[in-house]
């Protein structure tokens, strides 16, 4: 029977059973990096943007700090936009689909490599256990799952041979790259692949090898992805670095073999030495696994697999210390091991091979309970705290979920745990801050962010909140030192500015002085309401018409501005049209809430009660 699924048959059945076990996907949201590299990004809402995905790199993201080279995967985004606009669904069983397609590449690639009795187990392995979860489940990690399509192809089209096969190898092999930059490891991937199935006999393949790796050359130095932004500007010490991924080799290979544990955000720590009891355990456990499959051909294969398809992440210091992601293609060697394994015990107790059944049956079971974590925000960071309590991370995401869904107190709580983590974490008193501010506490609010800016006077959002706070309670004198503040640190887009020129028009009675401040904002941003405060400023200056123009361009921008209508009506009331006047203050009953000041003034015009 097995002999029957070594060939096509066999393929499409992976295939099958990878993509179909994560359509339940289809019900689920976005997660955390989509939103700025697919939900906001407004270059994906047109094809037309295609060429432009190949030089811009800041495209990739509506975060300036987040830009990456990674045409060929915002090439697919766009398009899934094409197709379904942003329903998420869409979005979710591409990525189903393209884990079906890198399946049956396993299948296909293992038999190429002469693995034949274990082609079929391996690749059922690696479509079915939940290892993989993160790489399907989240939208973002598109980027790894496209990347291991095109590197597989690449290893396929070269083990064919011939000029066809090469050719073909380059350019999946250029795709990888526009896709991802770790597929730079492909070159001495396919060196292995190579030693495996021909021994000395793979010298003959040197010149492609030797193409590859210029071409994963060329792209580091173009892009200086790698080279410009992690090697030489790392975010810690390379050292420490290299100590801590040590750690992690243990870890992941942990993950693999027992995948019961897995988490957006695994607690994990950094390592400062390599005299450390878990470094120096992870290095020796790590050699003692070497030399047991040393002496096996497939075992040096595995090993070196591994190692290849891990380097980047283990040389380059990355945000995050351990992902699920980056096993994705690294985990076919565990696959195939175990596979191996499998096979050995079978051959003296067949009951083995049922056992195995058995094994890919629970691997199903745990992939489906991994997914419903990644249903949304709130089960996935929810998942991540009770997992990882004393990482930050999941509680700052969990927090903005919980706020994002009106549980405030909830957020609340959850805020309050990130800032006894890192009581100096930007992100964690700004957010609580916010949260305050939104329910109206405003000392509350006054003292996160002032004991951020003692610690990061540099968070401009944050000393905009606090001279809005300041504002609100009468301390204007104080509330401009820190505009001003804001205005020396950096670029604000237009707030502080703007925040200034409604101190000078309503306290300082400086018309002239509102008007030159508000139009400084004006020129970096476009405001409904800082539109409405140049009209203010300009009929105060008697420059009647200049106001009437700036209240309209305000209602062009947004229709239901009840402070253009109301200003509007004040100065048609000043010219003695009567009828306009009344429409504009009936427009403002209709837009003001009623027992707003707007809304009151208005009816005081209008006559009406409330």
């Amino acid at each position: 029977m097995l002999s029957k699924l070594r060939g096509a048959r066999g393929t499409a059945l992976v295939a099958l059973l990878a993509a179909g076990l994560y359509l339940n996907t289809w019900s689920h949201g976005f997660h955390y990096d989509d939103f700025h590299s697919l939900v906001h990004n407004p270059h994906l809402r047109s094809l037309g943007k295609l060429p432009a995905f190949f030089t811009d790199p800041t495209l990739f993201s509506t975060n300036p700090e987040s830009a990456m080279y990674r045409p060929v995967l915002l090439v697919s985004y766009a398009l899934n936009y094409a197709l379904g606009g942003m329903e998420p669904g869409g979005y979710h069983l591409a990525n189903a689909l393209i884990h079906g397609v890198n399946a049956g590449l396993v299948h296909r690639l293992l038999l190429a490599l002469g693995q034949g009795g274990l082609a079929l187990p391996a690749a059922l392995v690696f479509a079915l256990t939940p290892a993989n979860s993160e790489a399907v489940n989240y939208v973002s990690s598109r980027s790894e799952l496209l990347m291991a399509t095109f590197f597989l192809l690449a290893c396929l089209a070269h083990l064919r041979g011939g000029p066809v096969g090469k050719a073909a190898g380059m350019g999946a092999a250029a795709l990888a790259l526009l896709t991802k930059s770790v597929a730079a490891v492909l070159s001495p991937v396919l060196a292995l692949c190579d030693w495996l199935r021909e021994g000395r006999g793979a010298r003959r393949h040197w010149p492609a090898l030797v193409a590859l790796a210029g071409l994963a050359l060329g792209y580091v130095v173009f892009t200086r992805q790698l080279v410009g932004q992690a090697l030489l500007e790392p975010i810690r010490p390379h050292g420490v670095h290299l100590y801590t991924q040590a750690k992690a080799g243990v870890y992941y290979l942990l993950l693999l073999v027992m995948p019961v544990h897995l988490s957006v955000e695994h607690q994990f720590s950094l390592a400062h030495s390599p005299f450390e009891g878990p470094v120096l355990a992870a290095i020796l456990l790590l050699l003692s696994l070497g030399l047991v499959v040393w002496p096996w051909r497939r075992g040096r294969f595995a090993a070196g697999w591994v190692l290849l398809l891990l380097l980047p992440t283990t040389l380059v210091p990355l945000v995050v210390l351990v992902n699920e992601h980056r096993l994705y293609l690294a985990g076919i060697a565990f696959a195939l091991m175990l596979a191996w394994a499998w096979q050995e015990m079978g051959r003296r107790r067949p009951v083995a091979w049922a056992a195995f059944g058995v094994y890919n049956i629970m691997l199903c079971v745990l992939t489906l309970e991994r997914g419903a974590a990644w249903a949304d925000e709130l089960s996935l960071w929810r998942d991540a705290a009770l997992k990882a309590p004393q990482m930050l991370k999941p509680h700052l995401r969990l927090a903005d979920a919980l706020a994002g869904t009106g549980r405030l107190a909830e957020a609340e709580q959850e805020y309050l745990r990130a800032v006894a983590l890192r009581p100096q974490h930007p992100g964690a008193r700004n957010n609580l801050g916010l949260l305050y501010l939104r329910q109206g506490r405003l000392p509350q609010a006054r003292e996160q962010f002032a004991a951020l800016l003692k610690t990061s006077p540099d968070q401009i959002p944050a000393r905009l909140n606090l001279a809005s706070i300041l504002l609100a309670q009468g301390q204007w004198q104080e509330a401009v030192g820190q505009y001003q503040l804001a205005l020396d640190q950096g670029e604000n887009e237009g707030e502080a500015e703007a925040k200034l020129g409604w101190i000078a028009l309503h306290y300082q009675q400086a018309p002239q002085q509102a008007l030159d401040l508000v139009d400084r904002a004006l020129g970096k941003r476009q405001n409904a309401q800082w539109l409405v405060w140049r009209g203010v400023a300009l009929r105060a200056l008697r420059r009647g018409i200049e106001a009437e123009a700036a209240y309209q361009q305000a209602l062009q921008l947004d229709p239901a501005c009840a402070e253009a209508w109301y200003n509007l009506g004040n100065l048609w009331t000043d010219r003695g049209e009567q009828g306009r006047a009344a429409e504009a203050y009936q427009r403002v009953e209709t837009l003001a809430p009623p027992e707003s000041e707007l809304g009151r003034l208005a009816r005081q015009h209008t006559g009406n009660r409330p």
